[in-house]
C-alpha cells in the first residue's frame, strides 16, 4: 500500500446505491424488445461488464445491441434521479482521501457523460480528479483498458492505483492492469471469474483505515 498515489472508484454498487434501478432498466428494455429471461439472475450475473457486451449476450447481433443499450439508458435516465442514492460515508471518504493528498478517479461501465451528470447530482464532482466511461476504450471490463486510461488521466503508474470495486470484474481489471485490487462486495452473482482481490472490505469506511495502516 506504500505505493498508492491514488484511488480509483467503480460507480455503480460502490459509490452509488443503485442496482435496483439498472436492474429494472435491463428488464423494461429487454421486455420492450421481446426478450424474455427466466430470472433476474439472467441479468445480474453480467454486472459490472461494459453495458454493449451485456447486450450482446441477449441480441447476439451489434446493431440490435446498441439499440438494446439505447432502450436500456433511456428507462435508466428517468430512475437513477429519482431513486439512487449514494452509499453511506461517500462523501466523508472522498472528502478524506482528498484531504490525505490522493487523486480520486472514476472508472465504471458508464458513458461518460453520464458519469459527469451522476458525479454532478450527486455533488461530489469537485472530489473527482479524472473520469473514465466504457465508451473511452476498446474494451470494457474485466480488460484493463479502463484502468490504464484513469491512470493517463491522474498522471500517475496503474500500480500506484488501488481500485475499489462491487465485482469480480473489478477485481480482474485492476489485477491485469497491475493495481491494487479492493472489493467491496454488493451481492452481485459472479460468475466465470477467479481472480482474487488484494483486500475485501465490509464498507467504504474502512478504506481509510486501510489506506492509513498501510501507509
Amino acid at each position: 500500500m506504500l505505493r498508492v498515489k491514488a484511488v480509483g472508484f467503480d460507480l455503480d454498487g460502490t459509490l452509488l446505491d443503485n442496482l435496483r434501478q439498472l436492474l429494472e432498466a435491463w428488464k423494461l428494455a429487454l421486455e420492450s424488445f421481446g426478450i424474455k429471461v427466466e430470472s433476474d439472475l439472467e441479468i445480474l450475473k453480467h454486472f459490472g461488464r461494459k453495458t454493449t457486451d451485456i447486450a450482446l449476450e441477449f441480441t447476439g447481433s451489434l446493431d440490435e445491441a446498441l439499440k438494446l443499450v439505447e432502450a436500456k439508458d433511456r428507462f435508466y435516465d428517468e430512475l437513477w434521479p429519482k431513486y439512487s442514492k449514494l452509499k453511506p460515508g461517500v462523501l466523508e471518504v472522498l472528502a478524506r482521501l482528498k484531504g490525505r493528498g490522493y487523486l480520486c478517479g472514476v472508472a465504471s461501465s458508464n458513458r461518460r457523460e453520464r458519469l459527469n451528470r451522476i458525479l454532478s447530482h450527486f455533488r461530489i464532482s469537485s472530489y473527482v480528479d479524472a473520469v473514465v466511461g466504457y465508451d473511452e476504450v476498446e474494451r470494457g471490463k474485466p480488460h484493463p483498458d479502463m484502468l490504464f486510461k484513469l491512470s493517463e488521466k491522474l498522471g500517475v503508474e496503474a500500480s500506484e492505483i488501488a481500485y475499489v470495486g462491487d465485482t469480480f470484474y473489478d477485481v480482474e481489471m485492476a489485477r491485469r492492469a497491475g493495481a491494487i485490487s479492493i472489493l467491496i462486495p454488493s451481492g452481485l452473482p459472479q460468475q466465470g471469474l477467479k481472480a482474487k482481490p488484494h483486500y475485501t472490505l465490509k464498507n467504504l469506511g474502512e478504506l481509510l483505515e486501510l489506506l492509513e495502516h498501510g501507509n
